[in-house]
Order: structure tokens, then C-alpha cells, then sequence
């Protein structure tokens, strides 16, 4: 452990605070959906640009990559989504969205602005790194096919190749400034499904003479919920969400179709393929069953997040160093997903939680971080790809 270091990295995040989390706050209040981060790529590209950077690049049309080098050695990444959500914001806060029905309920703007910070930090010991940082302000982590995969065809991961990636996600109810760490599977892999029930519409006063998608809606749904309970082994985690339901247009008119969309979860690979052949089979039983059809379309997403060992227990060994043992909890499985798992596809590293403290939820209107996490979160960022490159021999 270097105290020396340490001690530096913290001076340096106390002077850089206000400057971080007036960036945090600027993209809270202009917040943008995936894909369409353009005023947020120009505003990360102006801040990148004050620094002494080796190079600023735009692999795709939103995102930013910085990348700062000193000498030979290892190339270490860290990463932060830059995009927004469709949900209207309900905090109250003097810095809220200004953009009607997009909000940042996942975290992202402080996940940049702590990237941001690093940056700032390592750009003032520059002269004590042994290699190459990459700063991947990623767009798109909230729609598939998901940025990260993007980012990797056009060669994210590569001039200088990547050793090592690290990311970080803000985690609601966990007290303020900790930080924890998984080992192995910690998130699942997400997949979008998109189903409409094609009946025969008719007048709802002669159900019998119709063939009502909504009824044959409703029992598929339902069945559904026997493919995790009678079909998967219960010591696998899954997670099948019919989250929106489109039909009819009147309340004495059976509809012609209903129009169905939701999430499949899983922690495991073979288990994620199965439940897609397990879905159809009920659709195709279930329409037949009440003569009616269906399409049925399946838009892969991301596979489950898988840790590396080493890398994470690395992380968790600098998080003791510098926040001592205290401020380290032991992470935990969720059936959230995370497009970060293309990256760890790739390279080796970890994906930890640095807790945001008493808020509500992710992805709900009032969430309202603790804004004190931002400048020790940049801080740690920065005090691991330093001791990464330390301890790293090319």
C-alpha cells in the first residue's frame, strides 16, 4: 500500500469536488436516451479536452474515449455509461431534467462524473503511472443491442489492447461512499422478447363467435410463470416480466390482436437459451389450444456479467487499502443486467457497487444519490488503475 499515494489521490479529489459534481449535475439536468446522446458527448469531449490527453476519440456517433499514457506498460480501462431514461422526473431537485420525460434513474450522470474525476485526478500524477489509462464514456447501456458491444467492433478494446477493465454502479440503499464486490456470476443476462396474440375480433356481448386474444393473453401470461417453478432447476435464478400489454379500443369490442413485451433474466447461459424454446412452446400450445396465431420475436441482449476472480479480488484489495475494511460489504447476486459483460467477455475485470446511500430505487422518479460518493468514488477510480498499472508487468 502506498500512503504516499493515497494521500495525494484524496487531496486531489477534495479539490477537484465541486468541479465533479457541477458535472454530475449538468448532465442530471440535460439528461439524453440511448443513441441519442449527442449534447452530452459534446460536453464530456469539452471537459477531456482541458486535459493533457494523449488522445480523444469518437469510435461511434455518441461516446467519448480518452486515453492518457506515460511510458511503456500494461493498458488499464475504466468505464462509465453516459445515457438516460424514458421516465419523467419527480425529485424536486434545482438541477432536475429539462427534458421533458428523460431522466437519469439509473445513475449514469454520477457514473460519468466519477469517471471524470479520475481523469482529473490522474492527469495531476500522471508522472507516477506505468502505462496506459482508457476512459470509455459509453453510450447506450439501457437499449440493445447495448453500447459496450458497439464499442468493442470498433475497437475499444484495442490501440493500445485493454488488460484489465473496471466499472463501477451506483447502488441505492447501501450507506453512502462504500463499495462492494462479487466474485464469478453477479448480474444476469437480459433478453427483450415481443409477442402479438392474433384472435378474430367480434362483439363482446357474442364471445363465443370471437376468438379473444385478451383471455389468450392472460392465460399466457399466467403460464409463463410455471416455465421458472416446473421447468428450471430452482437452484437457477429467472426472471420472466411481461411489462406491457397493448389491445383493443373499446369496451364492447373483443380486439383483433394484443400486443405483449417484457424481459427474460438468467444467470446462466444454457438455462437463458432454454427458457426461449420454453416460452414459445406455451405460446404455440396456448393460440392453438383457442384457434388463434402468433408472432413471436426475440431480441438477444446481453449475456450474464461474469467477474474475474483475480481482477476482483484485486479491487476489493485497494478498496481496503483506501477505504479501509469498514467500508467494504460483501456483494450479492441481482437479476439486473449490465452491457459491461460484453466488455468482461473480452478482458479481464470486475464490475463493483459503490453504495448511494437512502434513495429510492434505480429506475424510479424521486432516486436522489448521495452526492458525496462522487468525488471518493473518482478517487478509488483513480487509485485503482494506478496500483493496476503498479503491479501489472507487460
Amino acid at each position: 500500500m502506498n500512503t504516499g499515494i493515497i494521500s495525494k489521490i484524496r487531496s486531489l479529489s477534495e479539490k477537484f469536488s465541486k468541479r465533479i459534481i457541477s458535472f454530475r449535475r449538468h448532465l442530471h439536468k440535460h439528461p439524453e436516451l440511448s443513441f441519442q446522446e449527442y449534447r452530452t458527448t459534446e460536453f464530456i469531449t469539452a471537459k477531456l479536452s482541458d486535459l493533457n490527453l494523449d488522445s480523444i476519440k469518437h469510435p461511434y456517433e455518441t461516446g467519448v474515449v480518452g486515453l492518457m499514457k506515460n511510458g511503456r506498460g500494461k493498458c488499464v480501462a475504466l468505464r462509465a455509461d453516459i445515457d438516460a431514461l424514458p421516465i419523467e422526473e419527480k425529485t424536486g431537485l434545482p438541477f432536475s431534467s429539462v427534458n421533458r420525460g428523460v431522466m437519469h434513474a439509473c445513475g449514469h450522470d454520477a457514473h460519468s462524473a466519477m469517471l471524470y474525476g479520475a481523469a482529473l485526478i490522474l492527469n495531476e500524477i500522471r508522472q507516477h503511472l506505468k502505462g496506459s489509462v482508457k476512459f470509455i464514456f459509453q453510450p447506450a447501456e439501457e437499449k440493445n443491442p447495448g453500447g459496450a458491444s458497439i464499442l468493442i467492433k470498433k475497437g475499444v478494446l484495442t490501440n493500445p489492447e485493454v488488460d484489465a477493465i473496471f466499472g463501477q454502479h451506483v447502488l441505492p440503499g447501501k450507506p453512502a461512499g462504500k463499495v462492494g464486490f462479487y466474485k464469478g456470476v453477479m448480474m444476469a443476462s437480459q433478453d427483450e422478447i415481443y409477442i402479438t396474440i392474433k384472435g378474430k375480433s367480434g362483439h363482446a356481448a357474442k364471445p363465443h363467435s370471437a376468438s379473444d386474444p385478451v383471455t389468450i393473453s392472460a392465460e399466457f401470461i399466467s403460464s409463463l410463470q410455471t416455465i421458472a417453478s416446473r421447468n428450471i432447476n430452482p437452484y437457477e435464478p429467472v426472471v420472466i416480466s411481461i411489462c406491457s400489454i397493448h389491445g383493443g379500443s373499446a369496451t364492447n369490442v373483443i380486439p383483433g390482436e394484443v400486443h405483449l413485451s417484457g424481459t427474460v433474466r438468467a444467470l446462466n447461459g444454457s438455462v437463458r437459451k432454454k427458457i426461449h424454446s420454453l416460452i414459445e412452446q406455451r405460446l404455440k400450445g396456448i393460440t392453438s389450444a383457442h384457434n388463434a396465431t402468433y408472432s413471436f420475436k426475440i431480441s438477444e441482449g446481453y449475456p450474464e456479467l461474469i467477474n474475474s476472480v483475480r481482477e476482483t479480488e484485486f479491487a476489493e484489495s485497494c478498496a481496503h487499502d483506501f477505504f479501509g475494511k469498514k467500508n467494504i460489504f460483501k456483494g450479492k447476486r441481482y437479476m439486473f443486467a449490465e452491457d459491461f459483460s460484453f466488455y468482461l467477455e473480452k478482458v479481464s475485470g470486475t464490475f463493483y457497487w459503490i453504495g448511494a446511500g437512502n434513495t429510492t430505487g434505480l429506475h424510479t422518479p424521486t432516486i436522489n444519490i448521495d452526492e458525496k460518493i462522487l468525488p471518493s468514488g473518482a478517487a478509488f477510480m483513480a487509485y485503482l488503475a494506478y496500483s493496476y498499472l503498479s503491479s501489472a508487468k507487460k
